[in-house]
């Protein structure tokens, strides 16, 4: 899960990231929705807000942001097909809550840098490719959001890193230990997975 774990490590750095003023004259949709995703996220982790509420408040972001149900699907792939109703309620819980606990054991080693959008450009489908470098120290990141109408608006359905598949790169993890371990394999590994970071998260406390 190592792979996994640091894609999304990065992908909600970025989702925490304030947006530099210039990303604000943007007025396509797609990349005012990603610049506000980035200031919700942002303001949230200034707030005060900790524990249960600041966890629920993380789920409304998550919900705002991406449609999760339909990435946990999307990352299964042909295993989704495969497994049983009761295996596909429990993946969904589980992913849910490791996005969650990924989200929230970042912050201790939260550093600021700006998210600069950089432009847009026309995706697959109805999709929007919001481009977008990560400034800071060093040399700047570059990141490409897919952006999709779905019917409860605007979600976030993939993220490159420097041209890297978050998506497609988790697809394989998640796939490589179903083919040696089945569905048990992995709903095992994620939840073992979600019990490290809470002892983490704990004992930063």
């Amino acid at each position: 899960m190592k792979t996994l774990r640091g894609l999304v490590l990065v992908l909600v750095t970025v989702l925490a990231l304030p947006a530099l003023p210039a990303a604000a004259q943007s007025s396509d949709p797609a990349a005012l929705f990603v610049q506000k995703l980035a200031d919700d996220t942002i303001d949230l982790l200034r707030s005060q807000t900790r524990g249960a509420a600041r966890d629920a408040q993380f789920r409304k972001l998550m919900g705002a942001g991406m449609d999760v149900e339909f990435l946990g699907r999307q990352v299964l792939a042909r295993y989704w097909r495969t497994a049983t109703e009761a295996e596909r309620q429990q993946y969904q819980t589980i992913f849910r809550d490791y996005m969650l606990r990924t989200i929230t054991s970042r912050l201790a080693r939260f550093e600021q840098e700006a998210l600069k959008v950089t432009g847009t450009t026309k995706g697959p489908k109805d999709d929007t490719i919001v481009s977008s470098d990560v400034v800071g120290k060093g040399e700047p990141i570059r990141m490409d959001w897919q952006v999709r109408p779905m019917d409860s608006g605007l979600k976030i359905i993939d993220v490159k890193i420097e041209g890297i598949s978050m998506l497609i790169t988790t697809r394989e993890e998640f796939g490589g230990i179903v083919q040696q371990r089945g569905m048990s394999g992995l709903l095992d590994a994620m939840k073992n997975k979600i019990e490290v970071m809470k002892a983490q998260s704990a004992g930063a406390l």
